[in-house]
């Protein structure tokens, strides 16, 4: 299992941002920014790369995910960023949202 499954099963602690039954929300360990989200589906996919045409609706609520928690927040602008396959700088094979804001 990889290390976002066993924190969206909870077998790792991790005190989410954000939870619902297709999203969780986490700080990175190893923040870029001083505000660095992770957001992540809870359906485990590899990479973008790896995504099935049935899986198309996941971006676009990993987006909205990220627009509602910068309304939440009030922060005057914010960074997104995903990291695809390893020569991506990808270091966990689960795709995740980066959301970055100073």
């Amino acid at each position: 299992m990889c290390l976002f499954c066993s924190i969206i099963s909870h077998e790792i602690p991790s005190n989410p941002l954000y939870e619902d039954e297709n999203y969780i929300v986490i700080n990175d360990l190893y923040p870029k920014a001083r505000i660095h989200m992770l957001l992540l589906p809870k359906k485990h996919i590899a990479a973008i790369s790896d995504m099935a045409d049935v899986d198309r609706e996941i971006i676009g609520w990993l987006f909205l995910l990220a627009r509602d928690l910068w309304h939440k927040m009030n922060i005057p602008g914010y960074k997104l960023q995903f990291n695809v396959g390893k020569e991506g700088g990808q270091e966990i094979m689960h795709i995740h949202l980066h959301f970055l804001a100073d």
